[in-house]
């Protein structure tokens, strides 16, 4: 797959969900790199439902030149250091 159509994103780091960051960053390089023409970009889990006409209604409102981001924001929040957590931040 990789050598056929150059598709498959590989870091150097571990598949873990304390690694997503920087699976996340691994795309958004891929994407400024090998997407570059590209209107948008949407990056979601698999187990997110995406309701994709709403989407394509939705970014169709946006001027094509204008920069969006859209996402969730946490304002002001300690970060989780709950190592039974899903969402647990280590100290390091």
């Amino acid at each position: 797959e990789w050598r056929q159509h150059g598709d498959i994103l590989q870091g150097d780091f571990g598949d873990t969900y304390g690694h997503l960051s920087l699976k996340t960053l691994l795309l958004l390089r891929w994407a400024r790199r090998c997407c570059e023409a590209a209107p948008f970009l949407l990056k979601a889990d698999d187990d997110v439902f995406v309701n994709v006409p709403a989407v394509a209604t939705y970014l169709a409102t946006w001027p094509p030149s204008s920069r969006l981001y859209l996402g969730r924001v946490h304002w002001r929040v300690a970060p989780n250091r709950d190592p039974r957590s899903r969402h647990h931040v280590p100290a390091w």
